[in-house]
């Protein structure tokens, strides 16, 4: 994973400048992946299966409409290489992040997603050669002790705790990879790759789940109901928001996607409540945490734009 890291860091590009729509569509993608943990969970099949199947039809969509269109998915053997290292971590990143949903809460697994804008405060200034933000670093801190809030009313769901962490971090890494990727290669064939390369990470595990896991905690096939799920999950919760989050990373620093991303679990909170019902209702220390954390996504822009109108400022 180094070496594709070192690749990586040799030719980061800062993104281009942002606009009011790019922002919209921003956050109108963050609510479609707020149902992503939903879909996970109103399956039967086991969070390995869902991500093979997840990224099977992803996959299988984005190779079939380049197909229509007549354009090339040809890429250099570097490029290929890349692209599917960061696959694999996208691929471990959502079996953490449906694993965590599954042995916890829907809640207790966005929440943890949440903390990946702490990750990138650190990763990111690693790859564009610059020192890190300690605003961004501050924001992040105040991401830590919200989780703590959630850890300490929540201990019960440590496990689903620990996945969630790891699967931000995964998630951290994945995107600031992705920024760089964005310079140079369509965002379709970015998409298609790493999600070939997250699903041959699915595939290289089954054999390895069969022989370990006991045979009634695994499912691997899907029911008939299952299938219309995972289309839903594969197509309108995949291709679209990762093909237009690839574009969005052209404009944006992967730390501002990232936080904005932290909304993430407000919608998916609410949705799982109706959804599931009293199973989602979490305690008191919980929803300060989640309130804590979510700070920081009206913090950093804000604090972002008075520092920018102080630097408009001409000096006397």
């Amino acid at each position: 994973m180094w070496n594709t890291l070192n690749f990586i860091k040799s030719d980061f590009q800062l993104p281009m400048t942002a606009t009011t729509a790019d922002y919209l569509k921003l956050h109108f993608i963050v609510v479609i992946l707020g149902f992503t943990a939903i879909l996970g969970r109103l399956t039967d099949v086991s969070s390995l299966g869902v991500v093979f199947f997840r990224t099977l039809i992803a996959a299988t969509g984005i190779g079939l409409w380049m197909l229509y269109k007549k354009k090339s998915l040809k890429i250099n053997k570097t490029n290929f290489w890349k692209l599917m290292g960061v696959g694999f971590l996208l691929g471990a990143h959502w079996m953490c992040f449906f694993g965590s949903a599954r042995v916890s809460t829907v809640a207790v697994s966005l929440i943890c997603f949440s903390t990946t804008s702490f990750f990138t405060s650190l990763i990111e200034p690693y790859f564009q050669k610059k020192a890190i933000s300690w605003f961004e670093v501050i924001l992040g801190v105040l991401v830590v002790i919200g989780i703590g809030f959630v850890f300490t009313f929540e201990s019960q769901y440590l496990t689903g705790i620990i996945l969630g962490l790891i699967g931000a971090l995964l998630a951290a890494i994945f995107s600031v990879l992705n920024a760089q990727l964005t310079t140079n290669i369509e965002a379709r064939i970015i998409t298609f790759y790493e999600m070939l390369g997250a699903f041959l990470s699915c595939w290289l595990l089954i054999p390895l789940v069969f022989v370990f896991a006991e045979a009634q905690t695994f499912q691997l096939i899907p029911s008939p109901e299952d299938w219309k799920w995972l289309f839903i999950l594969g197509i309108i919760c995949t291709v679209f928001p990762y093909i237009e989050m690839l574009n969005l990373l052209k404009k944006m620093t992967a730390f501002t996607v990232n936080l904005s991303l932290n909304l993430e679990p407000v919608y998916g909170i609410i949705m799982a409540y109706f959804i599931f019902g009293e199973s989602e209702k979490m305690t008191g220390g919980f929803y300060v945490g989640a309130a804590l954390i979510l700070l920081t996504v009206v913090a950093h822009p804000l604090v972002e734009r008075f520092k920018k109108k102080r630097r408009s400022i001409p000096s006397k």
